[in-house]
């Protein structure tokens, strides 16, 4: 037996630019696909179905990769992280989609890092950096611009409840991700990603049914698009792009790999433009500059929890 320890394998460049592309675009088209679903599907039955079937995926395969259960007390986190991050942000995202352009909402859904860096401010005693001030004042500026895009009727911007609804689930998804870095949960990061989808997706579909989604639910409604579009969340979206962001956060510098929260934003504005029909006006230009200024801003040496 040799005396010298093996090397250690360099992943290939090759491996990283396809795990980037995947948390680039396949987290930047989610926003059209879900605006897809959502125009034939019930917004809550449709984001709880993803969440259901993604969560079920993956705690089975990461249980076969020889993964420990998860205990009690981390189930307990599980389901509060899974209400919170899950069912609080996804919920008002899918509602919203009915109401606003897809790349508007993953503008909205960029600011994410700007309300984490903001969050953590108010629970230290340290003053605001003039970095941090920037980026929350750049991040509403933006949203404001938002507000004065045009919407479906002449004459009338967005309505204020679907952006309202949107950044309600952009400050549930930071406040759940604070809170994930202090609760317990399973060591494996594939597990502790499938319990909370899981449980986000049951809370979701609970919902769902009170609200009376199934009634609602006409099956000859679903076409290939929609099918297609819901495979694309589960699979793409909530499986491959997760795991390849696990697999970056092992590889590549964490400032690096939080790229993704402003290249997600472009990515869904260009491919609602070119492929959903939506329209690039001078405020959706205005909003998008200034939530990337914003986020850019605060990401500098931060480490941000995905979303999509």
């Amino acid at each position: 037996m040799s005396s010298f320890a093996a090397p250690v394998a360099v992943p290939s460049r090759a491996v990283r630019i396809l795990a980037y592309a995947a948390i680039y675009f396949l987290w930047g088209a989610s926003f059209l696909a879900i605006r897809v679903v959502v125009a034939n599907v019930p917004p809550l039955l449709a984001a709880g179905a993803r969440f259901l079937v993604a969560g079920l995926i993956l705690f089975f395969w990461a249980a076969m990769r020889g993964s420990a259960l998860p205990k009690l007390h981390e189930w307990r986190s599980a389901v509060l992280l899974g209400v919170v991050m899950f069912a609080c942000d996804y919920g008002p995202l899918f509602w919203a989609e009915q109401r606003v352009a897809s790349g508007v909402a993953a503008i909205i859904s960029a600011l994410i890092p700007v309300w984490i860096a903001s969050f953590e401010w108010t629970r230290s005693a340290r003053r605001m950096s003039g970095r941090l001030l920037l980026g929350t004042a750049c991040g509403l500026a933006g949203v404001i611009a938002l507000s004065l895009t045009p919407g479906q009727s002449i004459g009338r911007h967005i309505e204020w409840l679907p952006l309202a609804a949107l950044l309600l689930g952009t400050f549930a998804w930071a406040i759940g991700t604070i809170w994930s870095q202090r609760l317990p949960l399973p060591a494996s990061k594939p597990m502790a990603a499938s319990v909370q989808m899981l449980l986000g997706g049951v809370a979701l579909t609970i919902v769902s049914i009170i609200a009376g989604d199934l009634r609602r639910f006409d099956i000859g409604q679903l076409n290939g698009r929609v099918v297609f579009s819901m495979f694309y969340l589960i699979l793409g979206a909530s499986i491959l792009a997760f795991t390849a962001y696990v697999w970056l956060l092992g590889h590549e510098p964490p400032t690096r790999v939080a790229s993704y929260a402003y290249v997600n934003p472009v990515i869904a504005v260009l491919l609602g433009w070119s492929l959903g029909g939506e329209k690039i006006s001078i405020q959706v230009i205005l909003g998008m500059l200034l939530v990337l200024v914003g986020v850019i801003a605060v990401l500098r040496n931060r480490k941000v929890a995905p979303e999509n």
